[in-house]
């Protein structure tokens, strides 16, 4: 039955005004009638279009495969097929388009023409493309890390694993079959000082992002330092829908970070320490004593800061020799350091000398404390097997508060310490105390 005027104007309305491509294509390929959206879309005119084939504009990889297509359906072995393939753009790029083709047979059956539809799935295919290349970046730089860092996958509830890398097997050593019931078993490998603060955390009901160091045991009983890190994920309605996280090997940089803090404390230690004697140094008991000063002058307590050195000293380096000296300072300093307690402070400021401060003591506690240092056997036996006995000079000042300055204080001590000495020589009938 012959179309009415009012169906054939329907009809070419739709044809021209489909919101996607539409055209007429003769058995051999031509073009016979082409709309204006298929026109926009692939850049030419109307009339240039129709003088053209599909295989004109087909990119020679898609061609073969729509060829075959075209003779399955010419042969009757297809009614129709789909296919997303490329077109030459007028403008001289390429276009992805998404060509669904069927045939319309004559009344003898046999083919009069083909009707095909383009949609344009340029932009599409182009989002696909980025998306793959970001997928297949990201397998790239999961398995980079793989040595060293393990990242995982999992739903909210944690009741499996959605991905994994080989990170988890080179860190934890051990297979992933081991999380095959949960990703949460490797808590089970989680050193046991550290075992409760991390498995607190992770039975939690609701997770959230993390950042947290423990230490994990190996198989073979290697301990290593871990750094973990996670995130949730939410849907685009809000809804809390993966949970991903990554787990370093951080045991070679703890390493490096102990023994930084080792040479640090070691440098502060040398910095503070006589190299000989292992007591402070100069440098140190004046830091500890203008700190007293500050202290005494806000709560006025009293200390007693004492000057001693040892008597003859250059008469040991020249009978017995430089390395007896040492010994004999070593020695020195270790009696003394033995008699004292925990808050007073002894310090080799140079020589046979040293200084002792004495914290919360006033010049009658000192000399009681002085009394029995004097009456004390302070001898050493060299290396050769000879024994001496050692025999020092000392002086004391108490803090008063016309002291301002460690060594104001310090000079007075020194000056009680060679009056104490030079009285000794008068006793002794010496002139020369020098």
């Amino acid at each position: 039955m012959k179309q009415s005027w009012e169906q054939q104007g329907m009809f070419e309305a739709t044809f021209e005004h489909c919101a996607v491509g539409l055209a007429h294509v003769s058995p051999n390929g031509n073009f016979i009638r082409v709309n204006k959206k298929l026109s926009e879309f692939l850049g030419y005119d109307v009339n240039t279009l129709t003088n053209m084939s599909y295989q004109d504009i087909t990119v020679d990889t898609h061609l073969e495969k729509d060829n075959k297509l075209v003779a399955k359906v010419l042969s009757g072995e297809l009614d129709n097929y789909s296919l997303e393939k490329k077109y030459h753009h007028a403008a001289g790029h390429e276009v992805w388009g998404k060509l669904t083709v069927s045939l319309v047979r004559d009344e003898a059956g046999e083919p009069d023409y083909f009707i095909s539809v383009v949609e344009d799935i340029d932009k599409m295919k182009k989002v696909e493309m980025e998306l793959f290349q970001a997928e297949a970046l990201f397998s790239e730089i999961v398995s980079a890390f793989s040595s060293r860092t393990y990242i995982w996958v999992a739903p909210p509830d944690f009741s499996r694993l959605y991905f994994a890398n080989e990170g988890f097997q080179n860190i934890f050593g051990r297979d992933l079959s081991v999380l095959s019931e949960s990703p949460l078993a490797f808590v089970n490998f989680v050193h046991p000082e550290d075992f409760k603060r991390v498995s607190k955390f992770f039975n939690r009901k609701r997770p959230h992002s993390w950042d947290m160091q423990y230490r994990i045991i190996c198989p073979e009983g290697e301990v290593k330092h871990i750094h973990d890190r996670g995130i949730p994920l939410y849907d685009e309605d809000k809804k809390l829908s993966l949970i991903a996280g990554t787990a370093d090997d951080i045991t070679k940089v703890k390493h490096q970070e102990e023994a930084l803090v080792d040479a640090i404390a070691e440098l502060d230690r040398l910095t503070k320490t006589d190299v000989l004697t292992g007591i402070a140094n100069r440098r140190e008991i004046f830091l500890q004593i203008e700190q007293t000063i500050k202290m005494m002058k806000r709560d006025t307590p009293v200390s007693t800061l004492v000057y001693l050195d040892l008597d003859n000293f250059k008469n040991i380096n020249d009978t017995y020799g430089h390395q007896a000296g040492d010994e004999a300072l070593v020695a020195f300093a270790n009696m003394l350091a033995d008699t004292l307690r925990e808050t007073d402070k002894l310090a080799r400021i140079g020589g046979d000398e040293f200084v002792l401060l004495l914290s919360g003591s006033n010049t009658e506690e000192a000399e009681v404390f002085f009394e029995r240092l004097l009456s004390m056997p302070f001898k050493v036996r060299f290396d050769s097997g000879e024994e001496i006995q050692l025999s020092f000079s000392l002086g004391w000042a108490e803090w008063r508060s016309d002291i301002t300055s460690a060594q104001a204080w310090l000079d007075a001590a020194d000056k009680a310490m060679f009056s104490q000495k030079r009285q000794h020589h008068e006793d002794a009938g010496y002139t020369d105390v020098c």
